[in-house]
């Protein structure tokens, strides 16, 4: 009897954590988009607050087209969590029904979301030719900054020469 009650304790410990761990918004970049599964809904804003969406949402299809929008919110009852791979976010759901936890996953097509050019992250490139580092996108107190910087002489020491607000 006493292994009973310690099992279904367990049990019942284990379903709490696994909810209230899946209770945490989660947020994705993923090209120009933020996706964001909370709340009963699988929200897509810009990742700047200036530009709009390349992409909206056609709620008769299910589907996400080529156009313009500020913001889209798609109504999805459990949405828990969202992650992208490719070009598809994949909606984490869960549910209760009929007292026992339901739990899927809604698959979404986001390529009109997507940047057409390809990706080119920010990466530090050095020409040891003309002695010149350039490092995009620094961060120093909450402020961005691109550094360029010189060769001194022959050696492997390098002096700021150039330094530029802003990430581009």
């Amino acid at each position: 009897m006493n292994r009973l009650f310690m099992t279904v304790g367990i049990t019942v410990l284990g379903v709490t954590l696994s909810m209230s761990s899946h209770a945490d918004r989660m947020v994705v970049l993923k090209g120009n988009a933020v996706l964001l599964a909370a709340d009963d809904l699988l929200s897509v804003f810009p990742d700047s607050p200036n530009p709009a969406l390349s992409c909206s949402f056609n709620a008769a299809t299910g589907t996400f087209i080529p156009g313009a929008s500020a913001a889209i919110q798609i109504p999805l009852p459990g949405a828990t969590d969202v992650k992208v791979i490719g070009t598809h976010a994949y909606v984490a759901t869960s549910n209760f029904e009929n007292g026992a936890a339901a739990t899927g996953y809604v698959k979404y097509d986001i390529s009109a979301c997507m940047p057409t050019g390809p990706f080119t992250p920010f990466r530090a490139h050095a020409n040891l030719g003309s002695g010149e580092l350039v490092i995009p996108c620094v961060e120093v107190n909450g402020s961005e900054y691109n550094v360029v910087m010189n060769q001194r002489g022959n050696s492997m020491n390098w002096e700021v020469q150039f330094v530029n607000t802003g990430c581009y």
